[in-house]
């Protein structure tokens, strides 16, 4: 189901309760950038905290347009999982002094369009979105009664027109009518709360509260002694007021209240946003940002990762050819290894998606993302058990539980990013060094070209005349040293830092230094005692 601010708040209790009935919940999320340039080249030498550092500022400027989220429910009865997904159309808000903005890159309005990315939703249509650094800054304006103040100072000169206008319609309604009552629709939220400051200054004895029923109308009353006359306290106005800015937020709110386990496939990127988008600038210090996360989502399952370590148990023939989300899901969805179809569990779908609007749209993918993570979740408990059967979600996650909290990260030099500890070692070869025997000034473009027919590398500088070569494996390494053993225009040796480094020179040097300074003087008191 799509959800805009046409639907979200009819459809709200439905959200929640769909979620808290849910035993895991299937992520997906698609972006105003497509991941190009410079800073986001997955290169083999970079560590996590060296990666992150990089996009920091990136995803700074990037949003999410959509989020996917697919609630999976178990019925016992039935060893059946229904799923329920939602496609939610996000859209960035101006509020006072909050003005949220990001970038849109040409390559990406290409893709989206390829895609029948669905514009007047994103624009008209999408939900607003406060993150919890950005409510916080709200709720202090509120504390210190310096909201209206600031949103007065942010009025554009429409806005200020309407207000105008509202406040003479009532004043005109007061001097020349007998009605006790008076209804004004006013579609913003901040002019309805803007209204309602308004009207209680320059009219003391007037009462105004929110119309029940209709979130756009605000129901005035002449005075106390009208029937049923009540006039709503300045905080239940603030609280309205925020819940319609907050849009989006409070399904995140939800997310972390209900502590669902989150399912969704490479998610490094996504994490990266949703913390810049629902939290909060990212923090400088990597572990901090982990920490952030782990915090409102405590179970984090990456099935791009999983895949790849439960297909090591699969032969050549049998496994996925790439464990792309669309390859992954269709191996999965067509039955294309009969050896992991025994004793599945069903899935069904309580709605059923729009088909012209699969792969790319949000909604879809979380179902794929999350379909996949059963899957994979049935086939590690049938290892476990030794016997394919349906299981139940606590012996799905007890097989998994080894993979919880792990990110996949893409030709790096660790293999995943573990959200509740310290990431892995590199599990990538020993770095080589290669040096240039007549060139002054190493060409490391040159140098990459020359070592691409041996596997995948990555080259970066070490000095003027020498180059850091980091390698997929230790097979392509190998072919590297035997490749250029008796090569005359470079020597490519395994890196040595105390050999190869500056630093490491230094060091050397200066222990050198230090150790022959201490055996002279030791020497020179000997002779003189």
């Amino acid at each position: 189901m799509e959800i805009t601010k046409t639907n979200f708040e009819s459809e709200f209790e439905n959200i929640s309760n769909n979620l808290k009935r849910s035993c895991f919940v299937g992520f997906d999320a698609e972006f105003t950038a497509i991941l190009s340039g410079e800073c986001f080249k997955h290169r083999l030498f970079d560590t996590n905290e060296e990666r992150y550092s990089r996009l920091t500022n990136e995803v700074s400027q990037m949003i999410m347009t959509q989020v996917g989220l697919t609630m999976f429910q178990y019925e016992r009865d039935t060893d059946t999982y229904v799923a329920t997904g939602y496609t939610f159309h996000l859209s960035p808000q101006a509020f006072g002094d909050i003005d949220q903005s990001f970038i849109f890159q040409a390559s990406t309005l290409n893709f989206l369009c390829k895609h029948n990315f669905d514009f007047n939703k994103f624009t008209y249509q999408g939900l607003p979105y406060l993150s919890k650094a950005e409510e916080h800054r709200v709720r202090e304006k509120m504390k210190t009664n310096s909201l209206v103040n600031c949103l007065t100072q942010a009025l554009d000169m429409d806005d200020e027109r309407i207000l105008k206008k509202h406040c003479s319609e009532v004043s005109v309604w007061l001097s020349q009518s007998e009605e006790g009552t008076l209804y004004i629709d006013v579609d913003s939220p901040t002019l309805r709360y803007l209204l309602h400051n308004e009207i209680r200054t320059r009219h003391p004895n007037v009462l105004t509260t929110d119309s029940l029923g209709n979130s756009k109308k605000i129901l005035i009353y002449r005075d106390k002694t009208i029937e049923g006359a009540t006039s709503a306290p300045m905080s239940v106005l603030e609280e309205n007021l925020l819940n319609n800015l907050l849009g989006f937020s409070r399904v995140i709110s939800l997310l972390e209240k209900y502590q669902k386990p989150i399912a969704g496939h490479n998610l490094f990127l996504d994490l990266l946003l949703l913390h810049s988008q629902f939290i909060g600038p990212l923090p400088k210090k990597y572990k901090t940002f982990k920490a952030n996360l782990n915090g409102i989502f405590p179970e984090v399952y990456d099935t791009k990762y999983i895949s790849h370590q439960m297909g090591k148990f699969l032969t050549f023939d049998e496994v996925w050819k790439s464990n792309t989300l669309q390859e992954l899901f269709e191996f999965f969805s067509e039955r294309k290894c009969l050896k992991l179809e025994k004793g599945l569990n069903r899935v069904r779908l309580s709605t059923e998606f729009n088909l012209k609007q699969t792969y790319h749209e949000a909604g879809w993918d979380s179902y794929c993302a999350g379909y996949c993570f059963l899957r994979l979740a049935q086939w590690a408990a049938a290892r476990c058990s030794g016997a394919h059967k349906p299981a139940s979600p606590a012996e799905a996650f007890a097989a998994l539980r080894p993979h919880c909290h792990k990110v996949n990260v893409i030709r790096a030099a660790v293999p995943y990013m573990n959200l509740v500890g310290d990431d892995p070692e590199s599990h990538r070869p020993d770095l080589l060094y290669i040096r240039a025997v007549k060139e002054r000034a190493i060409n490391v473009g040159k140098v990459a070209a020359l070592l691409a027919g041996c596997g995948s590398v990555d080259v970066k500088p070490c000095g003027a005349r020498a180059a850091l070569v980091a390698t997929n494996s230790a097979f392509t390494a190998t072919k590297i040293l035997k490749q250029f053993r008796d090569n005359k225009e470079y020597r490519v040796t395994h890196y040595n830092a105390y050999r190869h480094s500056t630093l490491g020179r230094m060091t050397l040097w200066s222990g050198a230094v230090i150790t022959g300074g201490l055996a002279l003087y030791f020497i020179h008191k000997k002779i003189n005692s």
